[in-house]
């Protein structure tokens, strides 16, 4: 999950999620779904004793400052994030063979869709990648 970590960095020198213009960036959906991902991996990581449960939120918080997301423009991403936390409040409430086979799946997924954002979307240095298509 280091990998996502990295990615949202990236992510965040770069253009801002939604533009002067509302179109939404190339990588919108797949930020959103890691949102959502993010969140199901708080609350998992929380409930199994994770060493870094705390830091899910904080790097959200983070990234989505990073990018001057406010309102109406920050609300989706927030939603996603609380949606992933809240789908798997309601089944586990205790860390359980279950949960921990949740999380890694989680946890796959997101270094998937980090690692197709960084090869999309990452950067080197100071100068943008080229995206592959």
């Amino acid at each position: 999950m280091l990998k996502v970590l990295a990615v949202f960095v990236t992510l965040a020198s770069a253009t801002p999620l939604l533009a002067a213009d509302a179109t939404p960036p190339p990588y919108q959906a797949d930020v959103l779904r890691l949102s959502e991902v993010l969140g199901a991996a708080a609350y998992l990581d929380g409930l199994c004793g994770g060493p870094a449960a705390a830091d899910w939120r904080a790097k959200m918080v983070s990234f989505l400052d990073a990018q001057g997301l406010e309102g109406p423009a920050r609300r989706p991403y927030v939603e996603a994030f609380n949606r992933g936390q809240r789908t798997f409040a309601v089944a586990h409430r205790a860390c359980t063979a279950s949960a921990r086979g949740v999380l890694q799946r989680y946890f796959a997924e997101g270094a998937q869709l980090s690692d197709r954002l960084d090869q999309r979307f990452g950067r080197t240095g100071d100068s943008p990648a080229t995206p592959v298509r």
